[in-house]
């Protein structure tokens, strides 16, 4: 019985999270309110308050159950137990790439994250925004420098510049993308702005460009 009531706890919680998703791409996150994500999701207020405190643990959980599992995947990029920084670098961006491009909830929580949402209800969303962008940027950072290491980079490359240009890029992609889908393909348009990047600073040789790499292996 305590396993069922778990698990019926977690599909309640899942269930919020998907409604608020859905709230918060179609009104915004300013607009959007805890009533509204309740009925929604079908639960009272109260039903979502027993989960979160308030609309910003919401908003927190929801960008977490997608960027998590993406930052764990970017953080194995610079291991020691591969010597293949590069490749797997351009791995994990390009699979993302796909399945943003598949995925319709991870679509809407990107587009969530990249809107400009501002305002005194909105602080947690330009917060979150901020962490994420170091956090990746510093991951592809860290497969970079082990990429130098491995003598992977070009004469008089700059890991820390590399990173920056490469995030630059990504973020570009996925604004492209978001406003404008018909226009900025996030398959095509993501590998090929990602390999001419990665080719500025990359030796010959190291990847393939045009080519869909194979997932990294399981953990």
């Amino acid at each position: 019985m305590a396993r069922k009531t778990k698990e019926d706890t977690q599909a309640t919680r899942e269930g919020i999270l998907d409604a608020a998703e859905a709230c918060f791409h179609e009104h915004g996150v300013a607009r959007t309110t805890l009533e509204m994500i309740g009925a929604r999701a079908g639960y009272t207020r109260g039903a979502v308050y027993w989960h979160f405190k308030n609309k910003s643990e919401v908003l927190a959980a929801i960008v977490e159950r997608v960027h998590l599992p993406f930052m764990q995947e970017l953080e194995r990029t610079s291991t020691d137990q591969r010597d293949t920084p590069v490749h797997d670098l351009r791995a994990v961006m390009i699979h993302s790439f796909i399945e943003l491009s598949e995925d319709e909830r991870l679509r809407k929580t990107m587009e969530i994250m990249l809107r400009s949402d501002a305002s005194a209800d909105t602080k947690v969303l330009t917060e979150l925004q901020q962490a994420g962008f170091r956090d990746g940027l510093d991951r592809m950072e860290r497969a970079l420098r082990r990429a130098k290491d491995l003598g992977q980079l070009r004469e008089g490359a700059d890991p820390k510049i590399a990173a920056r240009m490469l995030h630059a890029t990504v973020l570009g992609v996925l604004h492209g993308a978001m406003v404008e889908p018909e226009l900025m393909d996030l398959k095509r348009d993501g590998m090929l702005a990602l390999d001419m990047t990665l080719a500025a600073y990359v030796k010959d040789g190291v990847f393939v460009p045009g080519t869909v790499p194979e997932p990294l292996p399981e953990a």
